[in-house]
């Protein structure tokens, strides 16, 4: 997830740090805890609470955010951040993990798993609900590792047996689903997997399906395959795996299954 940073120059941050111990020290904060949050020592603090030096109002805007945020213990320690490359950047940024970095196939993927989601929303999915969260995983067309593959951050959220929201798309974030999916992304050309509750009459359904072994791996290497089913072991519920080409594909099927299962 990325976090919002302050980012200012390094010989500014002593006006951040006079501004930010005044600030505290008017919320009662005694100059322990003080010198202990900005890592300076108890009589700097003494001597930047009782400073008469003129401090740019900028900084006094900074500082009452940031320890209103320490006084309601949304924070509890302050980091200075000294920037080497670009020395005249200034202001308010996110810094996120290198794999939440969004280049045109992420957003391509991003938006997919949005329209899929769309299909399903309200949707009753009673029949195909399996014990654990249910999940939605797609991969960038050259994916290596689970970091190329996004998710419903802890799954599609489910009242009275339909899907009617989600916590966001992160990649990396659906290890499980990740994994399975880089796996037969090669071998069956498929860019996209959903995990659902196991099976039994799947003879009923116009849809192609295989098995995976205890530990997920394919029986055989068939093309065309809508659905994997897995038997589970101890420990491991029997569920099931639809795959297509995308996210939509994969939802399509879903829908596809349920109206055929009635």
């Amino acid at each position: 997830m990325s976090e919002k940073a302050i980012f200012i120059k390094e010989e500014n941050t002593i006006f951040l740090k006079k501004a930010l111990a005044k600030h505290l020290y008017l919320k009662n904060f005694d100059q322990f805890t003080i010198s202990q949050l900005l890592n300076i020592s108890q009589p700097m603090v003494s001597n930047y609470c009782s400073s008469k030096e003129k401090i740019p109002e900028h900084f006094f805007k900074i500082a009452e955010n940031i320890s209103e945020k320490i006084y309601n213990k949304n924070s509890i320690d302050f980091y200075t951040c000294i920037l080497f490359d670009e020395k005249n950047l200034e202001g308010t940024y996110f810094i996120a993990e290198k794999n939440e970095l969004i280049s045109d196939d992420k957003n391509k993927i991003i938006d997919n798993l949005t329209e899929a989601f769309l299909l399903l929303k309200g949707k009753n999915i009673s029949k195909l609900l399996p014990e654990v969260k249910i999940n939605i995983a797609s991969a960038i067309d050259n994916a290596k590792n689970p970091n190329d593959v996004a998710a419903f951050l802890n799954g599609l959220v489910v009242v009275d047996d339909k899907i009617m929201s989600n916590n966001g798309i992160r990649f990396g974030k659906s290890k499980h689903l990740s994994s399975l999916l880089i796996y037969l992304k090669d071998i069956l050309g498929v860019n996209a997997i959903m995990n659902i509750a196991f099976i039994n009459d799947l003879k009923k359904t116009s849809l192609f399906y295989d098995y995976l072994t205890i530990d997920y791996k394919l029986k055989n290497s068939k093309k065309n395959i809508d659905i994997l089913l897995h038997k589970g072991d101890f420990g491991i519920e029997p569920c099931a795996y639809i795959v297509g080409k995308d996210a939509v594909d994969v939802v399509n099927k879903v829908i596809k299954l349920m109206e055929e299962l009635k």
